[in-house]
């Protein structure tokens, strides 16, 4: 053997099998149906890109450093390479729709059964477009609890998901929301918005649980919840997201495009790198 191959094999192997052994240790934790030990797998992915950096650059402190920081920096050729150039709504209207189809979300029907059962019924589908992605919301209500309910389907392009919403508001204009939306927010939440995140629930009662012991948290007794009308629920929820966009307007995350429509400001691509670094290490 020669001695530029021994040299190859002696050090350099062992580094790489011991990357990949830490990747795949992340794999694992990432996997498993624990939080904590999910949190575990992130560290050891930014355990394994620190020593990528190390071990290619012969044991150089600052390239490990660098192939750490380099997680941090990705999310911004995204935000300046598409969400600089994409304008948005300022007012978005929530109209009746089709459901989509079986091939794009087959689930559908399954879980509204799930929803029915648990006492509601369902009063509309609509939805909404924003740029390229195609917002659906089937709205189901429950007459006794005053309680708003929705499955929300994102789609953009081939990239489609879902998640419930539950909606409690009171006399004072307040809505108590349960998601088990999977990401961090895209705005900052209106001012009468408050989020409770239910990412862990398994089945649709879990998320009834976590609501009601969510306003129970936030003492909301049952003579404060108000009586919703199933037929306008769709202006509501209309009503929720030009709030939003309002707001968010106000605190300079977002700034007017031109009359109708409205892009992310410098404050809000910074706003939008903070919540994409929560989305990598939330689990």
């Amino acid at each position: 053997m020669c001695l530029g191959c021994g040299f190859f094999f002696q050090p350099v192997l062992p580094n790489a099998l011991f990357v990949l052994a830490l990747l795949l240790f992340a794999w694992a934790c990432r996997t498993y149906n624990n939080r904590y030990v999910a949190k575990l797998g992130w560290v050891a992915i930014l355990a394994a890109s620190y020593l990528s950096g190390y071990f290619l650059s012969g044991e150089e402190q600052a390239w490990g450093v660098v192939g750490v920081a380099l997680w941090f920096v990705f999310p911004w050729v995204e935000i300046l390479g598409r969400v600089s150039k994409l304008r948005f709504p300022i007012k978005s209207e929530v109209k009746h729709r089709f459901p989509p189809s079986r091939d794009i979300f087959p689930d559908l029907d399954e879980i509204s059964s799930e929803v029915e059962t648990a006492g509601f019924a369902q009063t509309d589908d609509a939805g909404w477009k924003w740029e390229d992605t195609d917002n659906f919301i089937r709205i189901f209500y429950h007459e006794a609890k005053h309680l708003q309910a929705t499955i929300n389907i994102a789609q953009q392009g081939e990239f489609v998901f879902s998640h419930a919403c539950l909606t409690t508001r009171t006399a004072e204009g307040i809505s108590y929301i349960t998601t088990n939306y999977p990401f961090s927010l895209t705005m900052k939440l209106g001012p009468k918005q408050v989020m409770n995140r239910c990412n862990d629930a398994e089945i649709f009662d879990d998320m009834l649980c976590s609501h009601e012991a969510f306003l129970a948290k936030q003492q909301v007794p049952e003579d404060q919840r108000i009586a919703q009308d199933p037929e306008a629920l769709h202006a509501m929820i209309e009503n929720d997201l030009t709030q939003q966009v309002d707001h968010n307007l106000r605190a300079g995350v977002i700034v007017r495009a031109d009359e109708e429509h409205f892009r992310y400001s410098w404050r809000g691509y910074l706003f939008l790198w903070f919540q994409v670094i929560k989305d990598m290490i939330r689990v």
